[in-house]
């Protein structure tokens, strides 16, 4: 049975779904169909992460009438919490569905007091101790202390990140993977002074291979909406890639896939499964997520049939 993942979801989003069939900026629309639920990254995660078999613990902060609503709802479906409660609003997400096409209006995060931010310490000692694996995944609300994670102990524990804002001290004392889309992969690139010359033949294994050597990061994975989703890790000091080709599939909704492919890589991982298999697993759950309205919709039949074909299409590199 997979050990409990303590999930840092900590900026968490009341999400409004609103399916039109053809949506127009500056014209007026009538919505077929309204759906409301608890999401945000953290969240999106751990509910995927716990259909696939997983034990995730979720952190996050709450707040007001949105907030009571997130906690109420994560609990019904069975995933454990250690929430820490904030005066402001919790945001709300609105997304336009139109086409198999998304359109995300997000409101601003929250902004927690130095209060709050003690209080948030304080639930995260009581769980990091125990903690053997642990994933960051998203944004920081407003005036969120980074240092009261910077200065985490990482010994014994397996570091799993989904996100590129305030991250530089995670991945410089060594993360087991780096989950990033293809922007945010520029954004590191660009901290890290890498040149980004992508008319390049040999531009992945060239700015993958800085990036390893630069930073203890065991696996980097970037994502791309439809594009291949490429891997990479470095053993014995050898550059080691592998690509996974995204089946066309019917685009029901693709909000929260990269979040689908985190927590099917954190599921496979504790399951002790391969490089490969990681990737395979997490490809094949982001794509099924697509073929959904809501994440947690997934079906593990078709998963299961998913990873036939994007096993068969891998493509390796050293």
């Amino acid at each position: 049975m997979p050990q409990e993942t303590l999930i840092l979801g900590l900026n968490p989003a009341w999400q409004r779904l609103f399916f039109v069939d053809k949506f127009t900026p500056g014209e007026v629309h009538r919505i077929s169909k309204v759906e409301e639920y608890a999401s945000g990254k953290g969240i999106n995660c751990c509910r995927v992460l716990q259909n696939l078999g997983g034990t995730p613990l979720l952190m996050h902060f709450l707040g007001a009438d949105h907030g009571s609503r997130i906690f109420d709802e994560v609990s019904a479906c069975g995933i454990q919490q250690a929430p820490v409660w904030i005066k402001e609003q919790t945001r709300i997400c609105t997304t336009i569905v139109s086409e198999g096409e998304s359109t995300e209006l997000i409101e601003p995060s929250p902004v927690i007091t130095d209060f709050e931010n003690d209080d948030f310490v304080q639930t995260l000692n009581e769980h990091w101790n125990s903690a053997q694996s642990v994933a960051l995944c998203g944004s920081f609300p407003g005036n969120f202390n980074v240092k009261n994670i910077e200065d985490l102990d990482f010994t014994g524990k397996k570091i799993f990140v989904d996100a590129i804002s305030n991250i530089d001290s995670w991945l410089e004392k060594g993360v087991e993977l780096l989950k990033i889309n293809m922007p945010e992969y520029s954004q590191l690139l660009d901290r890290l002074g890498i040149p980004q010359v992508k008319s390049s033949p040999q531009f992945w294994k060239m700015t993958a291979t800085a990036v390893l050597e630069r930073l203890p990061i065991k696996n980097l994975v970037v994502t791309d909406e439809e594009s291949p989703v490429r891997a990479f890790r470095l053993v014995e000091k050898k550059f080691q890639s592998v690509t996974a080709e995204p089946p066309a599939v019917e685009v029901q909704n693709n909000v929260g896939a990269g979040d689908s492919f985190f927590a099917a890589w954190l599921y496979a991982d504790s399951m002790g499964l391969s490089f490969e298999e990681c990737l395979v697993k997490a490809t094949a759950v982001a794509v099924a997520r697509c073929e959904v309205e809501k994440p947690w919709m997934l079906s593990l039949e078709r998963v299961a049939e998913l990873e036939e074909t994007i096993r068969s299409g891998l493509e390796k590199q050293e």
